[in-house]
């Protein structure tokens, strides 16, 4: 695995653990003669990508957006996807939190050891392995949104069924991209 795919593995699985919060159903009041539905606080769209004893994470991150914010993210998720296919690094940038945008330099300063001055320098630096070369996978609205707070989680059904996953911040009322890739959602 390249430098930044490493990078962005360790970044999702952080994010991942960080802001989980997952809650136990130890309180459930069912009886027996209802079937005991396997993740009960999972509603809507997100128990598409349920994994039965797989990592589900996402799926008990935060609340279910509505239709209309699924729409609003994929407005911003589909121009980007579009910019880093072409590898049009500046516009891509355009898409990126600032968190993550400072994380790709300051990164892109250790490994060179050259000191990239911006953004675009520093995806033109890991290129591929930032990009990485799953192409543009998002080929309609995106599925599910979980929100908590100023973060979410993007989900959407790819083309040959494969499942991605993408991390947001809402910055000032406007969603922005918190990694150089999306990541497949079996991984």
């Amino acid at each position: 695995m390249g430098k930044a795919g490493w990078l962005a593995g360790a970044f999702i699985l952080s994010m991942l653990l960080v802001y989980s919060g997952c809650g136990s159903d130890s309180g459930s009041t069912e009886t027996s003669a209802k079937p005991k539905r396997l993740y009960p606080r999972v509603h809507g769209p997100a128990r598409e990508f349920l994994i039965p004893g797989g990592d589900n994470a996402v799926q008990f991150f935060g609340q279910e957006a509505t239709a209309a914010e699924r729409v609003e993210v994929s407005h911003v998720v589909h121009p980007w996807m579009r910019a880093r296919v072409a590898e049009d690094w500046a516009k891509d940038c355009k898409y990126l939190s600032r968190v993550y945008a400072r994380t790709l330099i300051n990164d892109a300063r250790g490994v060179s050891g050259q000191g990239e001055a911006n953004c675009a320098q520093a995806l033109d630096f890991f290129g591929d392995e930032a990009s990485g070369t799953s192409g543009e996978t998002l080929t309609g609205p995106i599925d599910s949104l979980r929100v908590r707070g100023v973060k979410a989680f993007a989900q959407w059904h790819g083309p040959h069924g494969i499942d991605w996953v993408l991390p947001l911040r809402n910055e000032e009322g406007v969603w922005k991209v918190e990694l150089a890739a999306p990541v497949e959602r079996t991984k």
